[in-house]
């Protein structure tokens, strides 16, 4: 089989290339990210297996490989994926879920920390009055891996926690850990922290009628995807002051962002570059989950 290996994935992967399973398959490394669409058609050419990262694969790019047997995507998140596509064409799709958990719950709790110290309006010779978290209440949407490694991060602290998800969690609720509705966690948090997958129906998950809902004090993050938020319904919310402070990793696209980006305008705002996942740790782990998955693919 022709294996592409569509950009570098940040982590040493001579031990992997290395691997046995690999010595009787045609194996191409490219060692640059690129994601012009020429460039990406040229690379993908007569593939049996790709393996990539956050770079968009849509069908307009997918359809040239008419050879595609599998994709193995070293991201948690497939939305950059088509995925009606790869089902219509019976090609298997295998993700690294897990990688970042670590990383990004230790990010989102950056981001809490900053924002009740009020980091944004700090300086050598500016003194600002913070919160403690010890008297707030942090609502979490998703209770996924990293809701609940955040929710262990968050133990010293003592700090309230409501969430809302698709189903209750029996095995994490106790006196200071309640399911309740979308609603309730919007209009009861002080702290509001995205943690869903970006699909069809979770696009713009926080619009208008949500911040609406908010405490105008209330301190919203966002290290899951930019388009889980509406865009002009966030910046009115600024505007306007509904709510205290936004911290986001993710954008409606990807990094960088252009100097005139309305967010870089607001200084209640920290962003950044979408580094939520993007640790020493978390490059080995990626690495290593998808090719786990890839031998185990090929020996079949």
């Amino acid at each position: 089989m022709k294996i592409v290996i569509l950009e570098p994935l940040e982590a040493d992967l001579l031990s992997y290339l290395n691997n046995n399973l690999l010595k009787n398959h045609e194996v191409i490394y490219y060692s640059t990210k690129d994601v012009k669409k020429e460039t990406l058609i040229k690379r993908i050419d007569n593939a049996d297996i790709i393996v990539s990262d956050n770079t968009p694969l849509g069908e307009d790019i997918l359809s040239n490989d008419k050879n595609l047997k599998a994709l193995f995507i070293a991201f948690s998140g497939l939305d950059h994926i088509n995925l009606n596509y790869c089902k219509e064409n019976n090609i298997e799709v295998f993700n690294a879920s897990g990688y970042s958990t670590e990383a990004v719950s230790e990010l989102t709790l950056m981001f809490i920390l900053l924002a009740l110290r009020k980091f944004n309006e700090l300086s050598y010779k500016n003194k600002v009055i913070g919160k403690e978290l010890l008297s707030l209440t942090i609502g979490l949407f998703g209770m996924g891996l990293i809701s609940k490694r955040l929710i262990e991060l968050l133990k010293p602290f003592k700090i309230k926690i409501i969430y809302n998800s698709l189903k209750i969690h029996n095995e994490i609720e106790n006196e200071n850990i309640k399911y309740v509705s979308k609603e309730e966690l919007l209009k009861n948090s002080d702290i509001i922290s995205l943690h869903i997958p970006l699909n069809e129906n979770n696009k713009n998950f926080i619009s208008f009628n949500e911040f609406e809902m908010m405490k105008n004090n209330a301190i919203l993050i966002n290290t899951a995807r930019g388009a889980l938020i509406n865009k002009e319904a966030l910046i009115n919310s600024l505007k306007e002051n509904k709510i205290a402070m936004y911290l986001s990793d993710v954008f409606e696209k990807e990094p960088p962002l252009n100097d005139d980006h309305e967010l870089l305008k607001f200084k209640n705002v920290i962003i950044t570059p979408h580094i939520g996942y993007y640790t020493f740790e978390a490059m080995e782990k990626r690495a290593k989950i998808i090719f786990d998955k890839l031998f185990d693919y090929i020996k079949k």
